[in-house]
């Protein structure tokens, strides 16, 4: 083998594994449960509020703002309903329906999407892998007839180090305003919460049932 074929497999090694692990580090969370309704879906949202069921309210209102971008940028109109008069502050227990079907009628919303943190844990110990690139020296190569150096590099892979999986399940609802009936109803897992953005993973299967219902 070539020193020039020996750096290009390294340079080809390292690309791939970084591509390899992006990808794994994106693809944390899935459906696992669903539900539609049977019955004719006809009334398309003019304006959808974000509900997240959380006792913290910074917290609550930061997710809400996630989800309901992510919604806006998949072509359906949400706000976040902690910015509805009346509605703003942590959640602790059920909410009042007619309470809060009056408030968002205040607002012209027509649909709201429900989420609330259904379980998750912590799992074993796991291992993650290490891989680096490591220099191993300087080659002479020929480019038309003419020699140049260039760098030549191996990849290594050393024992990595333990980790935990911490893992959420998150219920979102999608309701209709004047029927106060469900459309669709989704559990999703987000298997590591610890190295993945859940709000964000999450809203983006919501955009995608919006879109599989006809609401968008």
């Amino acid at each position: 083998m070539t020193l020039q074929t020996l750096y290009s497999t390294g340079r080809t090694i390292l690309v791939t594994t970084v591509i390899t692990l992006l990808l794994a580090a994106c693809a944390q969370t899935s459906v696992v449960d669903n539900w539609k309704t049977d019955k004719p879906v006809n009334n398309k949202p003019g304006k959808v509020a974000v509900i997240v069921v959380l006792p913290d309210a910074l917290t609550r209102k930061a997710v809400e703002i996630d989800v309901a971008r992510i919604l806006r940028e998949k072509g359906t109109p949400a706000l976040p309903a902690s910015n509805i008069p009346g509605l703003s502050g942590g959640i602790r227990g059920e909410i009042d329906p007619d309470v809060a079907v009056e408030l968002l009628k205040s607002q012209d919303v027509d649909g709201i999407v429900v989420m609330f943190y259904s379980g998750g844990g912590k799992s074993e110990g796991y291992v993650r892998s290490d891989y680096w690139a490591q220099h191993i020296g300087s080659g002479m190569v020929y480019n038309w007839g003419r020699p140049y150096f260039t760098n030549v590099y191996t990849i290594r892979q050393g024992p990595g180090w333990a980790d935990y999986k911490m893992s959420a399940y998150v219920e979102s609802s999608y309701y209709d305003i004047e029927t106060r009936e469900p459309i669709w109803r989704i559990v999703t897992e987000t298997k590591d919460t610890e190295h993945a953005d859940t709000a964000l993973d999450v809203a983006k299967k919501i955009a995608s049932e919006m879109k599989s219902a006809g609401l968008n």
